[in-house]
């Protein structure tokens, strides 16, 4: 008889879990992402060419790995190398991890790393300035930075604090320059 009571008993405890099993079940939904606030975009392997009003001429090249949307809702290029050449000035070649460029204003912005070569020429070896920002204007042709930078030319080298450079003139004026001089050992031999 005690089996029968337990066997009644059990029973009865499997209906009452059965029945509190399904009616404390909730509705499952599908999980939806919330809609983005912002629209955001990314376009890979960008190219463009801007020729001079002027001349008619090419006078800068874009390439860049991909263009982006960035956190202040700006068109921001990615991996960006810039080929540019000013009607009467030289050639130079800006690269950047991240940059942006306003086509109207002629606003440049290069960030997180920049590096500026001018391309040798005949009596000129080509200058590399690095350095982490640079600012300038692609109207106006005139570049600049206010942080610390390293300036290369050949075998010279130096840095400097901040810069500013007019492309069309050539012209560069660089800030606190460091300099260090290595002087040739000093050999002691008669004259005469």
């Amino acid at each position: 008889m005690n089996f029968r009571i337990l066997a009644v008993l059990g029973v009865v405890a499997i209906a009452v879990a059965t029945w509190f099993y399904y009616k404390a079940e909730s509705e499952i939904k599908p999980a939806i992402p919330d809609a983005p606030t912002a629209t955001s975009y990314e376009v890979s392997k960008i190219e463009a060419v801007q020729t001079n009003p002027e001349t008619g001429e090419t006078e800068y090249t874009v390439v860049a790995d991909s263009l982006v949307q960035n956190a202040n809702g700006e068109d921001e290029l990615v991996k960006a190398t810039i080929n540019w050449q000013p009607p009467q000035g030289e050639k130079y070649t800006l690269t950047a991890e991240r940059a942006t460029l306003d086509q109207n204003s002629g606003e440049l912005n290069l960030k997180q790393g920049f590096r500026m070569a001018r391309a040798a020429t005949t009596d000129k070896a080509e200058m590399v300035i690095v350095g982490n920002s640079l600012t300038g204007n692609t109207k106006s042709r005139v570049l600049q930075s206010a942080e610390p930078l390293t300036v290369t030319q050949g075998t010279d080298s130096f840095k400097a604090q901040g810069f500013q450079a007019n492309l069309d003139t050539g012209e560069y004026e660089f800030h606190k320059i460091e300099v260090q001089f290595n002087a040739p050992k000093r050999q002691d031999k008669p004259l005469f």
